[in-house]
């Protein structure tokens, strides 16, 4: 970008969003090391003044405080932002998050918007075009395709409410050639479609007789999950057209606070369906990997709450991942349902309320601790008691 063209920027950020919104740049996609870069460079500060946002140096020497961003308080007590990570926190209600989440929650913007403004704060040029951006481009299309059948009645058998399908895009793949036949008329070639795997070997749609959620982040397309409507002709009752995707269901529609992970999406919006917002899953048991725990840290998560079925599988992948939650410094704990039953149906049958009074949820670390100890005896367990208490004993007579 021209000096000239960054002065204007700089003294006129809404003018230069503007003409940088007009052009075909507003279809980009970014890459993750390319976001944290973007926020490397900028400065949150400047970002929240440039949208009326009080700031204030304080006493200590890595904190600003905010005020008139979040919760309408005119204090300086409403906020503080973290200069190392370049993080703001509401004090009143708890909201973290980085200049992206200020912008795109509290100033309007798209996911895309907030990037390109960013980009131009930060003197950084947006990147270019690649062939990776033609699969995005076919896998929004299909999705926006999927979405305008209209078929949700697999979905609504299972408990879940039309405005949440609409949330979430949902919708249904009629099979054949239907989709192919779509995106050829939009310029794609079967090559191209079979590359990106929405064909089959035969040049088939990969996706047919299946209600369908697109899985996105960070405002893109990035899989699909397809349910079989039918079970006894299924074959595959969950497929995914990627399937080794490092995905959470949902995530853009994540805020910070407690999260709520679950092994399916039927779970996850059957749970939003009756009022538990705040959720994710990872489509599979034992699917939990680090990098989703860093994901979630990223979306301002601080608590988890795992919601697996009630059976072995269930169970143990959910111990796995509150580990891995408690190891990544997020407070975990793990629900356990009643053996055999999983979220979604008993959601449905009981209700929220009930559900909740069903299920004992109890803290990782509780859980841990009686995992270490059923290793032991109780002559053990009861040896070490006595050591302990004889060793507070001791400690207390020398003071």
């Amino acid at each position: 970008m021209s000096s000239q063209r960054l002065k204007l920027a700089e003294k006129t950020p809404h003018l230069a969003i503007v003409e940088r919104k007009e052009s075909s740049f507003t279809k980009m996609h970014f890459s993750t090391d390319y976001i944290d870069q973007l926020l490397a460079n900028v400065s949150l500060v400047d970002v929240m003044k440039a949208h009326g946002v009080k700031v204030k140096i304080g006493s200590a020497k890595n904190d600003m405080y905010i005020a008139d961003f979040c919760c309408g308080k005119s204090d300086y007590d409403n906020g503080r932002i973290k200069k190392k990570t370049q993080t703001f926190k509401c004090e009143s209600c708890g909201a973290y998050g980085n200049a992206i989440h200020f912008l795109t929650r509290y100033s309007g913007k798209t996911f895309q918007e907030a990037i390109v403004e960013l980009a131009e704060m930060a003197g950084m040029d947006l990147p270019e075009k690649t062939g990776e951006d033609r699969k995005h481009l076919a896998l929004k299309l299909a999705a926006e395709f999927y979405h305008k059948q209209e078929n949700y009645d697999y979905f609504l058998s299972r408990g879940i409410s039309l405005d949440v399908l609409k949330k979430y895009k949902a919708g249904y793949a009629p099979g054949g050639r239907s989709l192919r036949n779509h995106l050829e008329q939009l310029g794609f070639t079967k090559e191209e479609l079979t590359e990106f795997k929405l064909l089959n070997k035969k040049g088939l749609d990969k996706f047919f007789y299946r209600a369908i959620i697109p899985i996105y982040m960070n405002g893109r397309v990035v899989d699909f999950y397809g349910r079989a409507i039918n079970d006894e002709n299924a074959g595959v009752k969950h497929l995914y057209l990627y399937g080794d995707s490092n995905f959470l269901g949902g995530y853009d529609f994540l805020v910070s606070g407690l999260v709520t992970i679950f092994e399916s999406f039927i779970d996850q919006l059957v749970a939003e369906t009756h009022g538990n917002a705040n959720g994710t899953n990872t489509g599979g048991a034992n699917k939990f990997s680090k990098e989703h725990a860093k994901l979630l840290k990223k979306r301002g998560a601080t608590k988890g709450l795992i919601l697996f079925d009630g059976d072995p599988a269930g169970q143990e992948g959910a111990y796995n991942a509150a580990e891995i939650l408690q190891a990544e410094g997020l407070e975990s704990w793990i629900g356990y349902l009643p053996e055999g039953e999983d979220p979604a149906d008993l959601i449905t049958k009981k209700g929220m309320e009930d559900f909740k009074s069903s299920i004992e949820t109890k803290p990782f670390r509780e859980v841990e601790m009686f995992n270490l100890l059923s290793q032991y005896t109780a002559e053990e367990i009861q040896k070490y008691l006595e050591h302990l208490s004889n060793k507070e004993g001791t400690s207390h007579g020398e003071l």
